[in-house]
């Protein structure tokens, strides 16, 4: 199966396969399986190996879940070179109500320079491509400013509590109705 690419102004999100999440025992093997640098604090502190389980599951049970789990965010330089700093996507398919729960996290290294946004956009620029898709929420902490900052330019808004203790949670509604597939932000109502 060719991986699912997204390319972006800096970045490229690759969907993660079964092969890919598989070769993450090994960073050798994932770096060539990427083709690309992969640092030696790799994983992000919030993408473990427990995500990377469940990922497995999803993607191993279900081909077209491919997208809807952990994509892998690669910066490029400019000599063609690549390096992963970081995992966005969502925890499966969107459900009955078409939401997904989403997440992102970089390496500590890569923090503060747009990234996190810029991985945020693309990834829901092809969410929306999905007619599927209705609704996109994310948990974070009151103490995670950056983390809140990405959502709110992305278009999120607070709507409550979040599932973890002391979390907050943010959404997006998603439309349809026309050829730009536009997403707009819930109101708080």
């Amino acid at each position: 199966m060719p991986n699912l690419t997204i390319r972006l102004e800096r970045l490229e999100l690759i969907a993660a396969t079964a092969e890919l999440l598989q070769a993450e025992d090994d960073l050798r093997q994932l770096a060539q399986s990427l083709q690309a640098d992969v640092p030696g604090n790799w994983p992000t502190p919030l993408y473990d190996r427990d995500a990377r389980q469940v990922f497995l599951r999803i993607v191993s049970e279900n081909s077209e879940a491919v997208g809807w789990t952990a994509w892998y965010i690669l910066l490029r330089d400019g000599a063609g070179g690549r390096t992963l700093i970081g995992a966005i996507g969502a925890c499966g398919l969107p459900d009955d109500t078409g939401t997904i729960v989403i997440g992102y996290s970089l390496l500590d290294q890569f923090h503060g320079k747009g990234y996190a946004t810029e991985a945020l956009h693309g990834f829901l620029e092809w969410g929306k491509s999905h007619p599927r898709l209705r609704r996109v929420v994310a948990d974070t902490f009151p103490d995670l400013a950056a983390s809140i900052r990405v959502l709110e330019k992305s278009g999120f808004v607070r709507c409550g509590a979040g599932t973890d203790e002391g979390s907050m949670r943010f959404e997006l509604a998603v439309h349809h109705g026309d050829e730009r597939a536009t997403a707009r932000a819930l109101s708080t109502g």
